[in-house]
């Protein structure tokens, strides 16, 4: 799997200079060319990264246990966008989500997670992105072995795409069908360099042959991106961040019938020690704010986008984070890492509202939320009723009937 990162990108260009004059050639044809029109289903993985705390998310305002647990962080109950006749109240900063939610076209499912759960950064993303919690556990993502051997994507070498440096576990398969973009821009505003000869053909080995293969890939991926230069995502208001200029590729790139059938975006990262991320161990409320704010309003701006483009009806989001956080807050306006949490869902064809049972706080593992969903039971409804699989063929674990987050 090739990542097309900038360090990486350096790296080859030593090797051989030429390689940019071929992709801003590529870049520069993908106008000419048209694209591959694909229309069937789509799904966008939004990762939130660090441990999503789902009592702050989905708040039990009616519930005196939580406001006790949380004497610093608890959301007062007249700040919350509340559900009528639920006894909850969302995050205040979900206001765009509860608009897609009131439109029929979003939901979330409460007390996601799985047995025993991992409060481990890397393990707890390992099982949710393979869908198992066998260890060691297996090479290949949910999704990558989707794609592997049901998807019916022939050679298509971008039927996967992750934007970031690196593939992740998700989109990892056997068959070379899933690739990470972390610059989209670097591929499509490249000069070519005048006189520069083409990388030679034929028979190669070690270095060359791998630059080779470097050199189909990132054609393929600068054809796709400039064919959804063509797209109308500039018109909507997507926030100007990380990942709302990730959502905006990801909309022009369906809008224009791209192959891709499988998505990874990042909402939050660790890049740097100021960067905001779901690991909320302090400033919990602060963080929430900026995050919930860009999710809603990417949320937004995306659906009216592929609305727009008459394509919202074919396209299925899911969110996921690596676990949920502890029901108590701790001594620096934050919580710490627990287990259960809530998983977020928006398409055309979605269960709209509040899925699940609300938190029980009376129901806790070592200070965190049990589950009451298992996170493989959605897995096995978008399985079978979005990508018509049969989650038998994918899942490790079998014997739980499907949570239905698709109509």
């Amino acid at each position: 799997m090739t990542v097309l990162n900038r360090r990486e990108m350096l790296k080859l260009f030593a090797l051989a200079p030429t390689l940019p004059h071929f992709v801003a050639r590529s870049a520069a044809a993908a106008g000419a060319g048209t694209a591959s029109g694909y229309d069937g289903p789509v799904i966008v993985v939004v990762r939130f990264l660090g441990g999503n705390d789902g009592l702050n998310s989905v708040v039990p305002v009616h519930d005196d246990r939580y406001y006790r647990a949380r004497p610093t962080i608890a959301i007062p109950k007249r700040e919350t966008i509340r559900e009528a006749g639920s006894g909850l109240g969302l995050n205040p900063w979900l206001m765009d989500y509860q608009r897609l939610i009131d439109d029929g076209h979003a939901a979330i499912v409460q007390g996601v997670g799985y047995p025993n759960s991992s409060r481990l950064h890397s393990r707890g993303t390992e099982i949710f992105e393979t869908a198992s919690v066998r260890e060691p556990a297996p090479a290949h993502g949910w999704l990558g072995r989707y794609l592997d051997h049901q998807c019916e994507c022939g050679a298509e070498p971008l039927a996967g795409l992750q934007f970031a440096a690196s593939v992740g576990r998700t989109l990892a398969s056997s068959s070379g069908h899933s690739q990470s973009v972390a610059h989209p821009r670097l591929l499509l505003d490249m000069d070519a360099r005048p006189g520069a000869a083409d990388v030679a053909t034929g028979s190669r080995t070690g270095r060359l042959d791998y630059l080779r293969q470097v050199e189909n890939r990132l054609g393929v991926a600068a054809r796709r991106l400039g064919q959804a230069t063509s797209g109308s995502g500039s018109r909507f208001d997507y926030p100007d961040s990380e990942f709302g200029q990730a959502l905006r590729w990801t909309g022009n790139l369906i809008e224009t019938g791209s192959p891709t059938r499988v998505y990874y975006l990042t909402l939050g990262s660790f890049a740097t020690f100021t960067s905001p991320s779901f690991d909320t161990h302090s400033n919990q409320l602060a963080v929430h704010e900026v995050l919930y704010s860009q999710f809603g309003a990417g949320l937004r701006a995306f659906a009216a986008h592929l609305r727009a483009a008459n394509q919202f009806q074919r396209v299925l989001l899911l969110s996921f984070s690596e676990f949920g956080r502890q029901v108590e807050e701790n001594g620096s306006h934050g919580t710490d890492h627990g287990d259960a949490s809530v998983l977020f869902v928006a398409g055309g064809r979605v269960r709209p509202g509040l899925l699940g049972e609300p938190a029980n706080l009376a129901r806790q593992h070592l200070g965190g939320l049990e589950p009451s969903v298992d996170f493989r039971q959605i897995y096995a409804n978008v399985l079978e009723k979005w990508l018509s699989v049969d989650p038998a063929a994918i899942l490790d674990e079998r014997n739980r009937p499907p949570f239905e987050v698709v109509l």
